[in-house]
């Protein structure tokens, strides 16, 4: 029989009825070692829940020792007697937040091992493991623990309302056909076009935390985890990551990640605009646009048949408005939940 001793919480499998199908299952920590389980159980899921996998692998080793989420105390797995990972809960949270503390929670359960209370129960651990996380934060703060899940997924969606959390925002991700026209849209005058190179890595940082600052949520990127999330990301294409300069200062940008790996996983022949930003003084003036259409032209020059991003269907920007207008369309619908924590 394995019970969870050494949980960073009060919440322990000690403490509540284990349903007999639990008692096979290690309950521990991650380690390194665990990177070709997880991945092997996210594979599984996404076929299940027609979730597509965005990391691959390699990503997942790289990004191990996330600077948000110590493995060895903010996550819990459950693993069958022959290694195979059958859930796994962890929590992540900036550790140099700035006026407002968010907690993110992770829960997920192999198709094979879902039920029996299985993901309740590591729901109630990430809550309690993330409250514990938020109590170190300052009083006055607003401190909430957040969690992010497919519209499709009800019964998830179920057990996060049951548990007191909240819809708080949707997002949308929004796929364009290559293969029908794409408009030329110039860059502003006096603006002109750069591809990324390695010395361009800290003026494209601040001007990426700048023009994400008003956003909903945003956590400003440190120089850590740029280089981790951003440069290090095998998908990563730096030859095809756009910056519109005004002299010396970027006025905007297009991050952009092609993953062989994942388009064959999917057979979807795609690129992603990861990230498009302007800079404050440069909106409203068809920067956005030049950019992803030059991106689109990139794509469709690489051979691929889609560009596809992620937006906020209530970004202040007006960035949904300006992808439907160059022929985005949603794929698939997402919901932020919050639950505020006194």
């Amino acid at each position: 029989m394995s019970t969870l001793t050494s949980s960073p919480d009060t919440l322990t499998l000690d403490t509540l009825p284990t349903p007999p199908v639990w008692l096979e299952y290690t309950w521990r920590p991650l380690r390194p070692e665990d990177v070709p389980a997880l991945f092997n159980m996210l594979l599984a899921i996404g076929q299940a829940d027609d979730r597509l996998i965005m990391e691959s692998a390699a990503d997942m080793a790289t990004q191990f020792d996330d600077p948000w989420s110590d493995p060895a105390t903010c996550s819990l797995g459950a693993f069958t007697p022959e290694g195979q990972m059958a859930a796994l809960a962890r929590t992540f949270m900036n550790p140099n937040p700035e006026t407002e503390a968010r907690c993110y929670l992770d829960v997920d359960a192999h198709p094979a091992h879902r039920g029996h209370g299985l993901e309740d129960f590591l729901l109630g651990w990430a809550e309690a493991h993330g409250r514990k996380r938020l109590s170190a934060m300052p009083a006055h703060w607003p401190r909430r623990l957040m969690h992010g899940t497919q519209d499709t997924l009800t019964e998830h969606i179920a057990r996060l309302e049951q548990s007191g959390f909240a819809p708080a925002r949707y997002f949308y991700r929004m796929r364009r056909d290559l293969r029908q026209p794409i408009p030329e849209r110039p860059l502003p005058e006096g603006l002109t076009l750069r591809r990324f190179t390695p010395e361009m890595s800290q003026p494209l940082l601040a001007a990426f935390n700048e023009s994400f600052r008003d956003h909903w949520n945003f956590e400003p990127v440190s120089a850590e985890d740029w280089e981790m999330f951003f440069l290090k990301r095998s998908s990563f294409r730096p030859d095809l990551t756009f910056l519109a300069m005004d002299g010396d200062e970027v006025a905007g940008f297009s991050f952009n990640t092609i993953s062989p790996e994942e388009n064959a996983r999917n057979a979807l022949n795609e690129g992603w605009v990861a990230d498009l930003g302007t800079r404050r003084s440069w909106r409203k003036r068809g920067v956005a646009s030049a950019l992803l259409c030059e991106t689109m032209r990139a794509f469709q020059a690489e051979g691929l048949d889609y560009t596809t991003l992620g937006v906020d269907t209530q970004n202040p920007s007006g960035a949904l408005g300006l992808y439907e207008g160059l022929g985005f369309a949603p794929v698939k619908r997402f919901i932020a939940f919050a639950k505020a924590v006194l």
